[in-house]
């Protein structure tokens, strides 16, 4: 029993002492370093930097802004929102979907079409499908999509996708 608090009374005092130690450390060092004003790297980083090392100091932390923050999240609380909010067509691709029906009405013409799970879904002129994919245009016998998608250089890239009717007695 005594044993044991000899020997955290030992390890307390060394520790204190290890602490003290740093301490002064630390403080010796800090009162031997220059503050470096933020004029001087702001004007020439570079030349700063070449300075503080021939002269032995530590280098300061510079932060380069011209890049990209990494702690900067890459979906954004918007992509995370549209992603999440995926209804209706927009859950399936046009080659996931069978185009069952047109119709047309006094607005114009209205589609049908069915997923592979035999769920109906009518499509209208901007109607989203897909993630990228809007109908663009309903003929009697043929609805036109069309499919855009920013590619790497910045641009929007589109193609076209056509759902046709088929004809009763055809596959």
């Amino acid at each position: 029993m005594m044993n044991s608090e000899y020997s955290k009374n030992i390890f307390l005092a060394v520790a204190l002492i290890a602490i003290l130690c740093c301490e002064g450390a630390w403080n010796s060092a800090a009162a031997q370093t220059e503050p470096v004003t933020p004029g001087a790297t702001a004007d020439n980083p570079a030349q700063t930097l070449e300075t503080l090392l021939t002269s032995g100091q530590p280098p300061p932390f510079v932060y380069n802004r011209e890049r990209p923050d990494p702690f900067f999240p890459f979906l954004t609380q918007e992509i995370m929102k549209a992603k999440a909010e995926l209804t209706g067509t927009q859950k399936y691709e046009p080659s996931q979907l069978t185009l069952v029906a047109i119709v047309s009405g006094k607005r114009g013409f209205v589609a049908m079409v069915q997923d592979s799970s035999g769920v109906g879904y009518v499509l209208r002129k901007g109607t989203k499908i897909g993630e990228m994919g809007e109908v663009t245009q309903i003929t009697p016998d043929k609805v036109v999509i069309e499919q855009s998608q920013k590619n790497v250089t910045g641009g929007r890239t589109s193609r076209k996708v056509e759902m046709i009717l088929n004809k009763e007695g055809e596959k």
